[in-house]
C-alpha cells in the first residue's frame, strides 16, 4: 500500500527511486536506489494532465520550491500541526537567511496574483495541496459544489497565468542559463 485511506484522498501518490542517505550501494555491480513514495503536487498532475503548460508549470515549480524553503526553518517541529513549520516569531525558533530570502520571493510572486479569491484559490492548490473539490467549498460556499469545483479550477488556471505573466521572465531565464 502507498499510503492510508485518509491520506489518499488528499492527493496523488507514485513510488519514486531515490539516493540513498548513507551514500551508494552497489549490489552485484548494479548502483541500487531506494524507493520511496511521495505525494505528487496538484500543479504537477495538471502538467502531466496538459492542463497547464511548461512555462506555466516551471514557475509553479519555483514557487513550490521558494515555498517549501519558506516554511522552513533551522529546525522543523515534529509536533507542530498549524502548517507553518519552524522558523517563526511565533515559534520562537531560528530561521535561516535562505528560508527568509524564500519568504520574500514567495510574497513577491504572490503580489502578482490581483484578486483575493484567485489566491485563495491559489493557496489551496500550492500551500495547502487540497483538491479544487475542497478549495470550492471554502471559497465558492455559496455555490453547488459541482460549480465551485469548476471555478477553483479557473481561478487557479488564471492565477497560474498572472504567476507566468509577472515571474516567467525571472524563472524561465534561470531554467535556460
Amino acid at each position: 500500500a502507498l499510503a492510508s485511506g485518509a491520506q489518499l484522498h488528499r492527493g496523488t501518490f507514485e513510488v519514486t527511486k531515490v539516493e540513498n542517505p548513507y551514500g551508494e550501494v552497489i549490489i552485484r555491480g548494479e548502483l541500487r536506489r531506494h524507493k520511496a513514495v511521495r505525494r505528487v503536487p496538484h500543479f504537477e498532475t495538471l502538467y502531466r494532465s496538459k492542463v497547464i503548460d511548461r512555462t506555466v508549470f516551471a514557475c509553479l515549480e519555483w514557487y513550490a520550491e521558494r515555498l517549501s524553503l519558506a516554511q522552513s526553518g533551522m529546525i522543523k517541529c515534529g509536533l507542530d500541526v498549524s502548517g507553518v513549520g519552524g522558523g517563526s516569531a511565533a515559534h520562537h525558533i531560528p530561521t535561516t537567511e535562505v528560508a527568509m530570502h524564500a519568504r520574500s520571493d514567495v510574497d513577491w510572486a504572490r503580489g502578482f496574483i490581483p484578486d483575493n479569491d484567485l489566491r485563495k484559490v491559489f493557496d489551496g492548490v500550492m500551500d495547502d495541496g487540497d483538491s479544487f473539490a475542497v478549495i470550492g467549498e471554502r471559497v465558492y460556499p455559496n455555490v453547488c459544489a459541482d460549480r465551485a469545483q469548476r471555478k477553483a479550477s479557473s481561478a487557479f488556471k488564471i492565477a497560474a497565468n498572472h504567476l507566468l505573466a509577472g515571474i516567467g521572465s525571472h524563472v524561465i531565464g534561470r531554467e535556460a542559463a
